[in-house]
């Protein structure tokens, strides 16, 4: 609230977070998008902060976990979730989307590598979780898994759920291979 006083990182609290963002969010990647807004900012060009939807990802010795958007702790009335684990490993997915408008909100993944940009535009374009699940396959970042487990993934989905996957997706030509 100060001209000329910046502050990033965890001592940084956001005045107005947005929505699905928190005043103080503690990880190093606000942290890093903070430090570019001000650099740019301090040299002259002021820019405002816009880091879009929450996301996380941590790796400890050879488990991978990520989170991209809201994943709450437990399904509220406002947030359904449905959880997935590959049969036998330890890899563990939870999705998260709205139980009336089927609006995808969050996924958490744990023992699997998920595509940071495809949950970035999944989130912002609003996406439908039917149609973010019939593309898991564009949204995977696991090379050595590629094309085995999505189909699993989306099968149980749509059998656990009863939600349909949708054929076509907004997505699918931005991120092919």
């Amino acid at each position: 609230n100060l001209p000329d006083v910046y502050a990033a990182g965890d001592c940084a609290q956001l005045s107005s977070p947005g929505i699905s963002r928190k005043a103080i969010e503690p990880v190093w990647y606000t942290g890093r998008m903070m430090g570019e807004v001000l650099g740019r900012t301090l040299a002259g060009k002021r820019t405002a902060y816009k880091p879009g939807p929450w996301f996380n990802s941590a790796k400890f010795f050879d488990i991978e976990y990520q989170t991209y958007g809201i994943v709450k702790p437990a399904p509220a009335s406002e947030q359904a979730h449905w959880f997935w684990q590959k049969e036998g490993e330890n890899k563990f997915v939870t999705v998260a989307y709205h139980p009336e408008t089927l609006e995808f909100q969050g996924i958490n993944g744990f023992g699997v590598r998920l595509l940071h940009a495809y949950f970035d535009r999944a989130l912002t374009m609003q996406m439908n979780v039917s149609e973010v699940i019939a593309d898991m396959s564009q949204a995977n970042f696991d090379p050595e898994f590629y094309g085995k487990w999505p189909r699993e993934f989306k099968l149980a989905f749509a059998s656990d759920t009863g939600i349909a996957l949708q054929k076509k997706s907004r997505l699918k030509q931005l991120f092919s291979r």
